[in-house]
């Protein structure tokens, strides 16, 4: 069981642009082994790369050595376009080829990654509130329903005490985990 740090980023993840979770997870082993990093690609407006992942992971970096993202697998239908992306941007200014190795399909962003390891986690979300962006210090657990699928979370400074038989429902079990690494997110096109 892995501790929860003070301060992450959570996000679903499942089967994606007509790719099995199993197959994704064997492909990005690959990549890593290839070329010592991965791209994990997403899209949607939550964890923008310039304005909230870079600098929530910078601060991260600062005050607890490194910035992990934490991985809830789901049961997911995700069938975007699967054009592959040709280059990135950590910046949005510069934009060079996507690593030769390196494969994200159907996303406008990625995170980079480290290895990506299985890790059992219990993250419970009336503990944990929004670090970063239009909803900081909103709740996990209000932020997280619906179609939201990802988030730079915090441990809350006044967690909101749960009934017993709540606490099953405000657990979110985490299946994976990796490291990010600088440039931490980028724009892909």
């Amino acid at each position: 069981m892995i501790d929860i740090p003070e301060r992450f980023i959570f996000m679903k993840v499942g089967n994606h642009a007509g790719e099995s979770w199993e197959d994704i997870l064997k492909r990005k082993r690959k990549e890593f082994e290839e070329t010592g990093m991965t791209f994990w690609g997403y899209g949607g407006g939550a964890c923008h790369p310039i304005s909230q992942v870079q600098p929530f992971a910078r601060l991260s970096l600062k005050e607890q050595g490194g910035i992990l993202l934490v991985m809830e697998p789901v049961d997911s239908r995700a069938d975007p376009d699967i054009v592959p992306a040709r280059e990135y941007s950590s910046d949005g200014i510069e934009w060079v080829p996507i690593p030769k190795g390196i494969t994200v399909t159907g996303s406008r962003h990625a995170l980079v990654l480290d290895e990506i390891k299985p890790g059992s986690l219990d993250l419970p979300l009336n503990e944990l509130e929004v670090g970063i962006g239009p909803s900081t210090g909103k709740a996990a657990e209000t932020y997280l329903k619906g179609r939201t699928d990802k988030g730079c979370l915090v441990k809350s400074s006044k967690p909101r005490k749960v009934e017993e038989g709540e606490k099953y429902k405000l657990v979110r079990k985490v299946g994976f985990t990796a490291e990010l690494r600088d440039p931490f997110a980028v724009l892909l096109r």
